[in-house]
Formats: C-alpha cells, structure tokens, sequence
C-alpha cells in the first residue's frame, strides 16, 4: 500500500492461536498520512472470517459431491435457461444425444427434436413456468447426432435464483427405447397368442364348414356321369375348398399352432398359384411377371412356408409401388454355388439350388434400411399397416430350409430379394388321388360326429365305398350302441370335439370294452393331440379335416390292413 499508494486492501489469512487452533481472518489495510501528506502508519480492520470460510468449504465439498453424483448416474441431468438452451448437463446426457460436451454446450432443445416433439416440449416448459409445479414427459423422440431415434421419459421443474425469480428448467432424462421395444414385444406376443386361440377356433369350426362342402360336392360328382359338363363346375369347388383348407393351414402356421412337415415339393405351381391368388389383392397399377425357367425346382420343404415366404415377399414388394405403381417380377432360376460364392455367405453350402428372385420397381430403399429390414418388429410401413415381422419370418424360414435371403436396392431404383434354396435331388411322391379311383371296403363302421351335415356326408360316402354304417351324432349314444354289441363292429371313425364326451376319452372307453377295435380319430383342429399322443392313446390314425374321400379311403384300408396282419 505504502508503495502503490493503493487506497485500501483486504487480506485473508489464517492465525495459529495460543491453544494450537487455526483461524481464519480478514484484514482490511490502509496508509495514515499526516496534515503534510507524508505516510506515517497505517490502520484496519481485522475480522474473524472462519465460519464463512468454512461454510464456503462445505458448499465447495457439497457441489463436488453433487457433481460426483450426476456424473456417475446413467439417467441424464440437464439445466437450461429459459429459452431451452444448455447450462449444464452431465456424461449420461451427453451420451444419450450422441454429442461431445463441447458440441451440447449451450445447444437449444429444438437441435435434436422433430418439430412435433420440439413443439411438444415447449408446452410443458410453458405449463412449468406458469405453475411452477414439476412434471414428466414420457416416450417422446430424440434424435441423436448419428441421426438415429431414441425414446425417452424426461421430468422437468423449475429453477429460481436467490431471489425467487425463474432462471431455467431442470430434469432428469431417461433413456427408455429398449424398455418401449419390450413392451411392444409383449404386446405383439399378446396379439400372437390371442390370433392363436383365434385361429384354433376358426380352424376348428371352418374345417367342418369345408367338410359339408368337400363331402356334398363329392357326393354331387358321383351322382353325375363323368363326361356332365357339371362335372368341371364341382371339380371347381373342390379345388377351392382346398384352398380354403390351405388358407387355415396357413393361419395356424402363422400363429405357431403347427408343426411344419419337410417334404420334397416342386416350388413353381406353388409360385404360380399364389400369384394367382396375389392378383385379385392389388390394385390394377402393379403389373405382375413371372419366368420360371427353373429346369430342376425340387426342394425339401413345407408348402405352406414356401407360400408364405413368397405371399411376404410380393406384400412388400406391392406395399413399396402402391403409390406409383409399378412392375413386380418373380422369376425362377437354376444356379450352383461354389466354393467361393459359398464362403461369402455362411448359411450356404456348396451345390445345385434354385434362386427365387422377386422384382419391385417401387421407391427403393437405403443402406441403412437394408442393414435392419430382417430384424424383428422393424417396419418402415406406417403404424397399423405391418407388424416387422413379415420379412423376419421369412428369414428364419429360409435359413431352416439351409438357404439364404439376400436384398439389393436403392434409393427410387426399386428393389430385389434372393432366395437361395439348396435343391432335393430325390424323388417327388405322385398324388394318388389324382391317379386312381379310391379303394372300396365291406366292413362295418360306427361313425360318430356331432355336425348333423357330417354325419350325412360321412355316411352316404362310406356306403358307397361299400361300407355298412352305423351313425350317431352323440358320443354317449355312441358308446351305449358299442356296449350292446362290442363285435359288431370292425372300425371306429369319430370326431374329436363333441360336447359330453370328446373324440378322444370316447376313444378311450371304447378300447377299454375291446381293445383290438381299430379307431381312427378325426380333428378340425387339436394343439393337443399329436401323432406320439394317438399312438399312446391306442387310436390307430389321426385325419385332420376336412377330409376327401380318397384320402378317408387309402387311411381306412391302411388301418384294416393293420389289424388284418395283427390276426394273422
């Protein structure tokens, strides 16, 4: 001071008192002139500054332990000002926008939100300012640097200075993407399973339904000559109603309430009849071509699969033109894989294989589209138009069959998917049905079905194949009639779902009375009944329905000719 002339200086210092106790103190210093001017001393204040200077400590101590604290969470800390611009914000904030701090410093909220989100979040800043009560925004969008889409749930309050006015919003932030993609797995899970029991029923009661229809055309088609120009009409129906079967097949597929059998198919009529069915679904602005120029198109597979692989596929492709329109190809072709072409892609082996291409000439996708389009409940269609599961059901399928899917597209150049199937070089079974009239019989059958019109059918086709009959629509009356003359009978045919007694406890009673009495068990629909479980049961044949008279004829003659060898 003497030498500055500085009018004034306070000092802080620390004193060791007598007692060995530290203090803190503030001395306050200034220059004594006399009348001349002349510097002769000096003069201040000295004040005890230790309970401030520890209290500044402990408010030191406490923000590092606040700061420690946030910095160690995985939920995100935020402040900011009124305008919605940074302030401070924790690691976890930073790593859930994807920015450096340096890049999320003083950044404005609007920077990774979506206008409606942007919008959305200002309401609720607004509502908090003006109430000043804190509140919770839950599953709205951000948008990370990277430009990929997280969700979060975010609580918001206010901040105030030391005199009461607002200064900014303060929250917590926490990512909850992955929580909302389980919640929406159980929720398709949920939709799954009740699709499911929907398509038990459905199998169940339609199944009959298509019985009565199979069972009265076929009857039709016997009454008539073979050369009635009738004949191609009812020939028609049986066609269709077998599709209609197909049709429930694939709905218990799709719901998991089968299991799938491999067998050696040819993939083209397969391809063609479904883009015949394709064609009455879309809309007249997608144009359908197929070349299937496959010489060999032999494949160890379930048809119905192969159906819905192609039906998924064609889906997406028509959803991508719906707008423009456009050309969708489906081509088959011949092709070996060596070696090389093996080794860039594990799921194939070397050999002879087919390749299902499908051709869309629609809007195409990107590369980081084409990275996810496999992955479960992925969709890029709007909400309630897919489910993200098509093309994924699609893939496991194909990599079952020990094959491969692969994709090309652009943006605006359309798209094509490959599907790679190794080829059955074995044999192919005939349709019998289609080959030779069904095998007749002679012996006595009581036949058992609550459906008055399956009763009808059932009885009038057996008679004709030379059977004698005996029909009950009731289980228990059924039961009554084998009791009175348990001999009197060579074969039981019955239905499984009846009310009073079930197909398969009628079965079981009727074996109790007469062990060696074949039984073949007929079901629309069981999730239950399996061919280990029938085989157990002593039930020599399980018959899924609808079932056509050929088919009844060759299982009957197959069961008889059992018992026969049994005899013998």
């Amino acid at each position: 001071i003497y030498r500055t002339t500085t009018p004034a200086k306070k000092v802080e210092h620390e004193i060791i008192l007598k007692d060995g106790s530290h203090r803190f103190y503030e001395l306050s210093a200034s220059l004594i002139r006399d009348r001349s001017g002349q510097p002769i001393g000096f003069r201040g204040v000295v004040s005890d500054i230790t309970e401030r200077k520890q209290a500044e400590e402990a408010l030191r101590e406490s923000e590092e332990k606040y700061r420690t604290i946030l910095e160690s969470i995985e939920e995100g800390y935020y402040e900011v000002d009124l305008a919605g611009n940074f302030t401070f914000f924790n690691n976890s904030m930073c790593q859930i926008l994807g920015y450096a701090r340096d890049e999320l410093k003083s950044m404005n909220y609007r920077r990774y939100m979506d206008k409606a989100t942007a919008r959305k979040i200002f309401q609720v800043f607004n509502q908090v300012f003006r109430t000043g009560k804190a509140t919770k925004v839950s599953g709205h969008e951000l948008t990370r640097k990277d430009g990929t889409t997280r969700f979060a749930e975010m609580s918001v309050s206010l901040l105030k200075d030391s005199e009461g006015q607002p200064t900014g919003f303060q929250g917590m932030v926490r990512d909850v993407t992955e929580h909302m993609r389980l919640e929406a797995k159980l929720r398709q899970a949920q939709k799954m399973e009740a699709v499911g029991t929907l398509a038990g029923g459905i199998a169940h009661d339609f199944n009959n339904i298509l019985s009565a229809i199979i069972g009265y055309n076929e009857l039709a088609r016997m009454d008539l000559p073979e050369d009635d120009e009738v004949q191609a009409s009812l020939q028609e129906v049986h066609k269709a109603s077998l599709r209609a079967k197909d049709l429930v097949q694939q709905i218990l597929t799709f719901s998991r309430q089968t299991e799938q059998e491999k067998k050696p198919i040819h993939i083209s009529p397969i391809i063609k009849e479904a883009l015949k069915l394709l064609r009455s679904s879309l809309p007249t602005t997608i144009e359908i071509h197929q070349d299937l120029k496959a010489e060999s198109d032999t494949v160890l597979a379930d048809p119905t699969q192969i159906h819905q692989v192609l039906m998924n596929l064609c889906a997406n492709a028509a959803h991508a033109m719906q707008e423009q329109g456009g050309v969708l190809t489906v081509s088959l072709e011949n092709m070996v894989i060596d070696a090389e072409f093996a080794a860039r892609r594990p799921d194939l082996k070397p050999g002879p294989h087919i390749r299902l291409n499908v051709c869309d000439t629609g809007h195409g996708m990107d590369r980081s589209v084409m990275e996810r389009i496999f992955d479960p409940y992925f969709t890029t269609k709007e909400q309630g138009e897919g489910t993200g599961l098509g093309l994924t059901m699609v893939h496991g399928i194909v990599q079952d069959y020990g094959g491969s899917v692969s994709v090309y597209s652009e943006p605006r150049q359309g798209s094509v998917f490959h599907v790679f199937l190794p080829i059955f070089e074995g044999e192919v079974e005939a349709e019998i049905e289609a080959l030779s009239p069904p095998p007749m019989g002679y012996e006595r059958v009581l036949f058992v079905d609550d459906e008055e019109a399956l009763v009808d059918t059932g009885t009038q086709l057996l008679e004709r194949l030379g059977y004698k009959v005996t029909a009950k629509t009731s289980s228990l009356e059924a039961l009554e009639v084998f009791k009175a003359e348990p001999e009197g009978f060579d074969l039981v045919i019955t239905d499984q779902t009846m009310p009073q007694m079930t197909g398969e406890k009628l079965a079981q009673e009727l074996l109790s009375i007469r062990p060696d009495i074949p039984v073949i068990l007929c079901t629309g629909f069981s999730e239950r009944l399996t061919a280990e479980k029938i085989k157990e049961m002593g039930v020599r044949a399980l018959i899924m329905k609808p079932v056509v008279i050929n088919q009844l004829a060759r299982i009957i003659r197959q069961v008889l000719a059992q018992d026969n060898e049994k005899d013998t």
